[in-house]
């Protein structure tokens, strides 16, 4: 059976894709040192299993996923959480080295990375397999809102929506097959748990695969955990109550919400850049916790004491007030406002 979206480029997701190309060749343009890539890769590395892994309800905070990933540290909460973020910190690494690869999108992918994200969470029989049951989703009060195809037919549907992306990888933009493939898969709904992770696997590698992910810097999946509701609730109302359904869809506002992540995650990734590209020379280093500081700044706009604090729950406040006036006195951070409502802002540049 061919597989053949249905949708509408119109003008806002037009314009969300000339500004994802400016963005890309903005990102591109830019001249950093090896060292400050690769911090900024591990931040986004982070960024992308924590977001991840908490929209499907992990509980460990970022800076807990961070120990774990670059420290193999133990966390005294439940041990699935640590498995999660570990098998999704090595889906990363298998995007990273199947980049080198074939640039078409195979079933191989699809399996291998349900395979790694469910390692050690679900038995042999379903990791790394298609389901072989009936899917009926429910909400929190047990009604049914969304019911799978039949499970004989899911590698079927998973191999048309792929010949649909290898087919139309030169026709049509890069984009919009990463917001279709990351819808349909989802929709599908092909594996018994893990589908939700290793869609947004499967994008990330599609972009990887095509120069879209920035050396791998770009990180889509905190856009989506910022605001989960949203998020649920538009798959929902896209893909109907059931499978047959969601066929004959609409998918042009799924695919304006998905080209709207896009540039915002853009527009972070160009503002860390910009920080260590221009301010990175006037100090001999910043520590982990300056970065921190400075990604939340570039993500929000401003940092106030008690946000400073959440994201730093390993520093008091007095330190958290000296880190950041050490990052006012660099020149990367500015004070406004008074003192009861003071925030930290990004400096501007001087011409």
């Amino acid at each position: 059976m061919k597989y053949t979206p249905r949708y509408t480029i119109n003008n806002k997701i037009h314009a969300n894709l000339q500004e994802i190309e400016d963005l890309k060749d903005i990102v591109r343009g830019h001249q950093i040192l090896p060292a400050a890539e690769a911090s900024i890769r591990l931040r986004a590395t982070v960024d992308t299993v924590h977001s991840s892994t908490s929209i499907e309800g992990n509980p460990l905070n970022i800076n807990e996923v961070r120990a774990v990933i670059t420290e193999d540290k133990k966390i005294s909460k439940k041990e699935y959480a640590e498995i999660e973020v570990q098998n999704y910190k090595k889906a990363i690494d298998y995007i990273s080295e199947r980049k080198n690869g074939t640039t078409k999108l195979e079933i191989s992918d699809v399996l291998e990375l349900h395979r790694i994200i469910t390692n050690r969470l679900l038995d042999k029989t379903r990791c790394g397999h298609f389901r072989h049951n009936p899917v009926y989703i429910e909400d929190q009060d047990h009604n049914l809102i969304y019911e799978a195809g039949p499970a004989d037919m899911v590698e079927n549907d998973v191999q048309a929506l792929l010949d649909w992306v290898n087919d139309n990888r030169a026709i049509i933009p890069v984009a919009i097959i990463a917001g279709v493939l990351h819808y349909q898969l989802v929709t599908i709904h092909p594996f018994t748990d893990g589908n939700g992770r290793t869609s947004r696997a499967l994008t990330m590698l599609w972009l990887s695969l095509n120069n879209y992910d920035c050396n791998g810097t770009l990180s889509l999946d905190p856009y989506y955990a910022s605001d989960r509701r949203t998020y649920y609730e538009i798959l929902q109302k896209t893909h109907g109550k059931n499978y047959s359904e969601s066929m004959d869809t609409d998918l042009t506002s799924w695919l304006e919400y998905f080209t709207n992540g896009f540039v915002a995650s853009l527009h972070v990734l160009n503002a860390e850049i910009r920080i260590l590209d221009t301010m990175l020379p006037k100090t001999d280093s910043l520590s982990r916790e300056d970065e921190d500081i400075l990604s939340y700044v570039a993500k929000f706009g401003a940092i106030e004491i008690s946000e400073a604090e959440a994201i730093l729950p390993e520093m008091n406040r007095r330190s958290i007030q000296r880190r950041l006036k050490k990052l006012v006195d660099s020149g990367y951070l500015e004070l406004v406002g008074a003192t009861h409502d003071a925030k930290y802002i990004m400096r501007r540049p001087t011409s």
